[in-house]
């Protein structure tokens, strides 16, 4: 939670930081077009205005590219009409999943690329590297064609086609001596590799991807290229890693506002927090996708988001909640796959790359008029003949699909199960650790009681042999006073031994009370006196395993808390996993200063500290140590489950997780302030109800 906490307190910095900085990125561009001096600066003004909506508003995007589309039409610069056919044209209208439309401003802008003619008095940016030279730069614009037939191709699922394109633009990049199109190439190929489960191909894909970015400074989609980082290592098994690339994936989008890759990447970490059973952090991410989603009025990721909060819904026990949104997600589903099915169909039922060029080649005919009956003929064969052929490869490609899914099923339940066995045994292992800690505290608490009794006996034995001895002298020399002390004092130590021998049956039954299997069930209990208990057992556990270790510790408890609702076991489980760490760092330091070679060298003194105090209708257990502390970089992991810093043996990683699930499931939290050099402190908050 605490991490959780700082990455959401993180990304409202990033937020308003980066809401100042586009802000202020608009307001300059609408500055710009409204002092526009000729119509060139407005045409590239209003480019880059689309450009700027294009991944948030596509409404605003199409907008501003069609005014601009109006001003190159104006200034007979075909090339710029080319440029704005390719983005916002086809990029949206593939986006909204519409392939028809979308491959027809592909080939409009590929007729009019291909034009060498095109070339003349062509307007070209002075930023741009083909400033100067129009040849080259009109050849580099089919950069963004081979770019977007690949997203097409993509969008069909056709992934061979789409990563042929993807080669080819960067092919075409290369015989340029150029960087245009490495980045989003290696991008998407990236992103296909994802689905094809082929992980290591795709991070080199990635890796390449971010590499030309940072080149180039094209670093506007590198929050995706992040996501497919962090999805490689999630598939991979490798949870922290893909923590780690979704946050910086996140940060980057915000960056750039780039909300259409936002809604991703709260996806994906929705999906990690989903297979860490997290409720919580699940249902923080979906519901921020949700809303991205709803704004962007992309029912796809409506349907996936809402699915999600359905499950984190069910995983709370919510069910009217996980029964609407599951509702929403079908609905949205059934909608999406219905359009989807429709457009594939669509698309390659007319099939304009190849309709095009049938037509471009009939045109240049000289025979064009006398054979345009044949033509139309051979092309209704031809398409007749493309159609089934389509319709046979799509039916094996779902044959070999559903075998793959299968399998792939069955990997997955396997891997679950010896997860699950592994995590059984792990857990059990804690168990016993903390059992053998527990012991090993109750001996030596006991052994104080037991070494009174068995004292105050052999007393006794003495004083009633003297008794007896005292007693077989003759009358005359028996000493009356002495007698009578020897049974006051037999007297006494029975006393004595009876208040110990009750105290050690006390401290049986407590620790029977507290250690018997949880009932799950809440009981009013002691918050002091489990604290102070617990805190004894875990120092003379400590004592028991090392003779030669001592430390200092305290208690300042208030009295005015009472008794609260708790499950004790679980409350004292938790109570023992956290003194015990505490003592742990406590002697780590005691034995890293040398203290116990040469004391008089070292001021230290090793404590642990223990408070509790009533805070609103809330308790709060401090537990403060003197110790090392906990480095800064591995904070964010100490709750995670198998993480531990203790060495190989001495720890299983489960014990401050499982910590964490008891507080939570009391409806409280567990926080952690440290400092390198000075100490830790665990602050415990547990509701009063």
């Amino acid at each position: 939670m605490k991490q959780l906490l700082k990455l959401i307190l993180l990304l409202l910095l990033l937020i308003c930081t980066n809401a100042r900085a586009q802000q202020n990125e608009l307001d300059s561009l609408k500055l710009a077009l409204k002092n526009a001096a000729n119509d060139t600066v407005r045409m590239l003004t209003l480019y880059n205005l689309s450009n700027y909506y294009i991944e948030n508003n596509a409404d605003s995007a199409l907008f501003f590219g069609n005014q601009a589309m109006s001003t190159a039409k104006k200034l007979k610069q075909p090339l710029w009409i080319a440029i704005l056919l390719l983005r916002p044209n086809a990029y949206i209208t593939g986006q909204k999943g519409n392939l028809t439309a979308a491959i027809k401003y592909v080939n409009e802008a590929r007729t009019i690329i291909e034009d060498k003619k095109n070339e003349e008095d062509a307007y070209i940016p002075k930023e741009d590297e083909f400033a100067g030279n129009p040849h080259k730069y009109r050849i580099s614009l089919l950069v963004g064609i081979f770019q977007r037939l690949g997203s097409i191709y993509s969008g069909t699922g056709d992934n061979e086609k789409a990563i042929s394109y993807y080669r080819q633009e960067i092919a075409l990049a290369d015989s340029l001596k150029t960087n245009k199109g490495k980045v989003t190439s290696n991008m998407n190929i990236s992103a296909i590799y994802i689905r094809l489960n082929q992980f290591d191909s795709a991070l080199v894909h990635a890796e390449t991807s971010l590499k030309y970015a940072n080149l180039t400074g094209s670093t506007k989609y590198n929050g995706y290229t992040l996501q497919q980082i962090g999805t490689a290592y999630l598939k991979k098994g490798m949870t922290d890693s893909a923590r780690y690339y979704y946050s910086k994936a996140l940060q980057e989008s915000k960056k750039y506002n780039i909300t259409t890759i936002e809604v991703r990447n709260n996806i994906a970490f929705a999906e990690l927090y989903e297979g860490l059973h997290q409720a919580d952090s699940l249902k923080y991410y979906a519901g921020a996708a949700l809303q991205l989603a709803v704004n962007l009025k992309d029912t796809g990721r409506i349907s996936t988001a809402a699915e999600m909060l359905s499950t984190a819904n069910k995983m709370q026990g919510n069910a009217d909640s996980a029964l609407k949104y599951l509702t929403l997600s079908k609905t949205m589903g059934d909608s999406v796959n219905a359009a989807r099915n429709k457009n594939v169909m669509q698309f390659q039922s007319i099939n304009f790359e190849e309709q095009m060029r049938l037509e471009k080649a009939a045109q240049e005919s000289a025979a064009y008029t006398n054979k345009i009956r044949t033509t139309a003929l051979i092309g209704g064969l031809v398409l007749l003949s493309l159609l089934a052929f389509v319709f046979y490869r799509s039916n094996k490609q779902k044959q070999k699909d559903n075998i793959a899914l299968q399998q792939q099923k069955q990997t997955i339940e396997n891997t679950l199960h010896e997860l699950k066995a592994t995590q059984q045994q792990l857990i059990q292992s804690e168990k016993m650790a903390s059992l053998g800690e527990l012991t090993a505290g109750i001996a030596h608490e006991i052994q104080n009681p037991l070494n009174f009794v068995n004292n105050f006996s052999e007393v006794n034995q003495e004083m009633l042999e003297e008794l007896k001895a005292e007693r077989l002298k003759p009358n005359a020399e028996r000493d009356d006073d002495l007698q009578n002390d020897l049974i006051d004092d037999v007297i006494a130590n029975e006393e004595k031994i009876n208040h110990h021998g009750k105290r050690a049956d006390s401290i049986v039954k407590g620790m029977m009370q507290h250690s018997r299997q949880s009932s799950g069930k809440k009981e009013p209990t002691d918050i002091n006196a489990l604290c102070d208990e617990y805190l004894r057992l875990s120092y003379h556990g400590l004592r028991a395993k090392e003779k030669s270790f001592n430390a200092d510790f305290k208690t300042g408890f208030d009295e005015s808390i009472g008794k609260i609702n708790a499950v004790p076991q679980d409350i004292g489980r938790v109570l023992l996993n956290i003194i015990n760490n505490a003592f742990y760092a406590v002697n780590e330091r005691y034995e890293a200063e040398g203290v116990r070679q040469k004391p008089e060298s070292n001021s230290y003194v090793p404590a642990v500290t223990i408070v509790t105090k009533k805070v609103n209708d809330k308790v709060e257990i401090i537990v403060k140590d003197n110790g090392n502390g906990i480095p800064q970089n591995i904070v964010d992991k100490i709750f995670q489950p198998f993480f531990t810093t203790k060495p190989t043996g001495s720890g299983t990683g489960l014990g401050l997780s499982l910590s964490y699930d008891i507080i939570k499931a009391h409806g409280g939290e567990i926080k952690v302030e440290t400092k390198e050099g000075e100490g830790t402190k665990f602050i415990i908050q547990l509701p009063v109800a």
